[in-house]
């Protein structure tokens, strides 16, 4: 038997360092390109936006990107070249003992919740990876192998890839952080940078696979255990004097790739599940058809015996590969909540069973994958005992490493869900007691988690949204929400799953029932909506309207108090009438012409010489003022300052009219200012408008009638008095668990650091959409509301509670409230996005290691 002799590894080498070169020479273009298209779509955004606040944070952020393309683009090629040869150094001096060990280390805190200073550090640079890998995920699959045999690896070890995604990321996020700017414009280069560098790296890539394909080097694998029917083909070529070539992995051959035999995956090696875990579930997995080996159902069929055998108030024993899980989960619970408890409970005595409790009243709130639910409300599989017999007795029903790792994920996933405080104890207890239905949906569609619309992923989200509505569990409306939540998964758990189609029907059904029970709520909510939206219409008219009358040219020895009339009520008067005309007349009413007559009737010097034309001018004036403010829905007592005025002004020439006939006053073109002046009022307080009271101002905010602010629910919003103590310190404890709210430069809110700075209240405000949640305290009771409006300054917020209860207040309302914690936002961003983000984060403990 011959062999071919193991080559040097000069050249091996040499092809090795081209690509770190080729890499990093490609930096340059593909940022610029990166840099080119994050600019037009800043600028897009910039003139779609609708908040002047916005647009001008918009614009800063692809001017300042502009002024730093070229230094960028010139520092980041030298920047990944460090990278790179930091990277490979690194792989090259830790041995494989010790990255296990690391990795073991680093897996104890598997699953912690609260980010520990490296990954806070390094946030922005995750969600810009998060963006980017979809993008290159098949071809990074290549490259990996093919850089882990350029570099001497037995195995593929993504980790070890220098030019992996994360160096790119993380060495721009650390280049853009030297930039002296707002966190704000950071997040948002980041967000607009992130879809062109998945294409540029994915074009990179490929280049890098063909140079390393050209130059035959042959991909690094898994490691297989090869099935006996494939032993015994290879002793045979063997002994038949066939020529077996021992390449191994980082070597060069002349011999094509042979064809994929049959194999068998060996999941009893932590460090291969490991490798299999991380690349199923960052690329897809490219082994995820191999079969899984003889040992594997040994060690299932033994845990499956061990399970049938326990009794029933025992806890579920831990399973293959999950035994550091336990561990890792257990010190979740101990980060999430301050305090270490052991997720396997103790078996209590006979009859006071942890299923036979109502965990809702468990006080700590500690929820997993193996807690104990309420048999009463979830049947057989409330045990944990029950949900692990079929997730074991699936796992020995796989024939594909796809499904176990499926499985994996789903269980993993379930537990990040079960951990979350923003969900009510029930809601979490639900999503644990829908695992044996998401299990059997892996065995068919193993990666359908990753799929944002897949019915199963969207059920759990929809489920755990919805769940948001509520911030108790004691009201009529959440029992109703919940049974109808339990009979849907315990409908699921009774089905064999064969597809996602029961899914995407329950799901159905859940939202057509949802639907129905919010109908009446979402009528009053677009009527009162309707009311705010026509009210800063109306508002914006008319600063348009006071506008132009502040151009006229017949403004001269108006007294101010006419004018802030005109540029006030009268101009909304104006407007109302435009808006609810629906003949599309030029002068609705004829409100805009009168403002000449008005204009004129307060000149003394003009009207003293024609009293007639004021005399007769005065009841039809005065009946259309009043029918116009009767139109609007003023309050009289709002104007009345305004009459007042127009009375002293005008009582002169009425005057007239009882020292002269009407005769006299009709032939004479001028009375004598002695006689029209005579006991008149003093009118020394009524002076003409400043220069300052002719420049008509937009309002703050939209003016409401009495009606409408009674629509709008603008009483709710009035102090009730002090909070019951017990109800604010219940509010206290709820911020004290370090979940502060800061917004992102999307708008969307997330969970600030608790050991940085805390946020205002102006910002939490901005932070707020339409549809967000908050915690209002109103009239001594705390409510769930949501935010159905807010006008386009920011200056007015609707919000609607259980029933439809309206809670309608200005910005300076709302932020007084947030100052005292009499309202708070609530976090409702992606609960599964949230759960995937920390599984991949707490998935590649290698990457922190190979960082430092």
């Amino acid at each position: 038997m011959s062999h071919n002799p193991p080559l040097s590894p000069t050249p091996q080498a040499s092809v090795y360092e081209r690509c770190l070169q080729q890499a990093a020479d490609a930096a340059r273009p593909a940022l610029a390109h990166c840099i080119d298209h994050a600019v037009v779509a800043l600028q897009l955004a910039e003139t779609q936006s609708m908040k002047l606040a916005e647009r001008d944070e918009l614009g800063l952020a692809w001017r300042e990107l502009l002024i730093y393309k070229d230094r960028w683009c010139a520092q980041y090629p030298q920047d990944l070249q460090t990278a790179f040869t930091s990277a490979t150094a690194h792989a090259l001096a830790v041995q494989p003992p010790v990255a296990a060990a690391r990795r073991n280390s680093l897996n104890l805190d598997m699953f912690s919740l609260v980010d520990n200073a490296q990954v806070e550090k390094g946030i922005a640079s995750s969600r810009l990876l998060q963006q980017v890998l979809p993008a290159v995920g098949q071809v990074l699959a290549e490259l990996d192998a093919l850089m882990s045999s350029a570099q001497g690896l037995t195995k593929v070890n993504p980790a070890f890839n220098p030019v992996r995604p994360e160096v790119y990321a993380q060495t721009l996020r650390a280049m853009m952080a030297a930039a002296p700017v707002a966190p704000a414009i950071s997040a948002l280069w980041v967000k607009h940078l992130a879809e062109p560098l998945g294409r540029e790296l994915k074009q990179v890539y490929e280049k890098l696979v063909n140079l390393l394909e050209l130059a035959q080097v042959r991909a690094a694998s898994y490691r297989m255990v090869p099935t006996p029917a494939a032993a015994v083909r290879s002793q045979r070529a063997a002994g038949g004097g066939a020529h077996v070539s021992p390449v191994g992995v980082g070597y060069v051959s002349d011999e094509p790739l042979p064809r994929t035999p049959s194999q068998y995956a060996d999941l009893s090696n932590d460090e291969t599940r490991d490798a299999l875990f991380q690349d199923f579930l960052f690329r897809g997995g490219s082994n995820t058809n191999h079969k899984l080996a003889p040992s594997y159902y040994a060690t299932i069929e033994e845990e499956l015996i061990a399970l049938k055998a326990a009794p029933e108030s025992a806890p579920a024993p831990l399973q293959a590969g999950q035994r550091a899980s336990s561990r890792r989960q257990g010190d979740a619970a101990h980060d999430y909540h301050g305090t270490r408890s052991d997720p396997r409970r103790p078996t209590l005595p006979a009859g006071d069973t942890d299923a036979d409790r109502d965990t809702t009243e468990n006080p700590s709130g500690i929820i997993d994958v193996l807690s104990q639910l309420s048999s009463q409300v979830w049947g057989v599989y409330g045990r944990a005992r029950e949900r692990a017999l079929v997730r074991t007795q699936l796992q020995k029903d796989a024939t594909r490493v796809g499904q176990v790792l499926g499985m994996e994920v789903v269980r993993k996933l379930v537990n990040q869900v079960a951990q979350d405080p923003r969900l009510l104890v029930p809601v979490r207890e639900a999503i644990v007691a829908l695992e044996p239905s998401l299990l059997r949906l892996a065995m068919v569609d193993s990666r359908f988690f990753s799929e944002e619309n897949h019915p199963g992923r969207r059920l759990m989200e929809r489920v755990a949204q919805r769940g948001f509505k509520y911030n108790h569990n004691a009201s009529p409306e959440f029992e109703i929400f919940f049974g109808s939540v339990t009979g849907t998964f315990n409908a699921l758990n009774a089905l064999d799953i064969a597809d996602a189609r029961p899914f995407d029907a329950a799901l159905g059904e859940l939202q057509n029932l949802w639907d129905a029970q919010d109908r009446q709520e979402k009528t009053q909510g677009s009527s009162m909506r309707q009311t705010m939206q026509f009210a800063e219409e109306r508002q914006s008219q008319a600063d348009q309207i006071a506008f132009d009358m502040s151009m006229r040219a017949d403004l001269d020895h108006v007294p101010g108090v006419v004018l802030d009339f005109l540029f006030g009520p009268w101009a909304l008067v104006m407007a109302h009438a435009r808006l609810t005309d629906t003949q599309r007349q030029i002068d609705p009413s004829g409100y805009g012409s009168l403002v000449s007559d008005l204009l004129w009737s307060v000149k003394p010097q003009v009207t003293l010489k024609r009293p007639a034309q004021l005399i007769d001018m005065i009841p039809g004036l005065l009946a259309r003022l009043h029918a116009g403010l009767a139109s609007l829905g003023q309050d009289p007592r709002e104007t009345e300052a305004f009459f007042s005025t127009m009375e002293k002004l005008h009582r002169p020439v009425l005057k007239l009219r009882r020292v002269r006939s009407r005769r006299d006053a009709e032939e004479s073109d001028a009375a004598p200012l002695e006689v029209a002046l005579a006991d008149a009022p003093d009118m020394s307080d009524i002076l003409p408008a400043t220069p300052e009271q002719r420049k008509a101002r937009a309002a703050g905010q939209p003016w409401l009638a009495p009606r409408e602010l009674d629509d709008a629910g603008f009483e709710e919003t009035v102090p009730s008095g002090p909070a019951e103590l017990g109800e604010l310190d219940e509010l206290d404890e709820e911020l004290d668990k370090g979940l502060a709210i800061l917004p992102t430069a999307d708008g969307a809110l997330q969970e600030a650091d608790p050991a940085g700075d805390t946020p205002s209240a102006e910002q939490l405000l901005q932070g707020l959409r339409e549809g967000s949640w908050v915690d209002l305290h109103s009239k001594r009771h705390w409510l769930r509301a949501q935010l159905i409006w807010a006008s386009t300054r920011g200056t007015l917020f609707m919000f609607v509670s259980h029933g439809g209860q309206p809670h309608s207040m200005t910005r300076r309302s709302c932020e007084r409230l947030i100052n005292e914690r009499l309202l708070r936002p609530v976090l409702t961003h992606g609960v599964v996005a949230q759960a995937l983000d920390h599984l991949v984060k707490e998935a590649a403990p290698v990457d922190e290691d190979a960082s430092t």
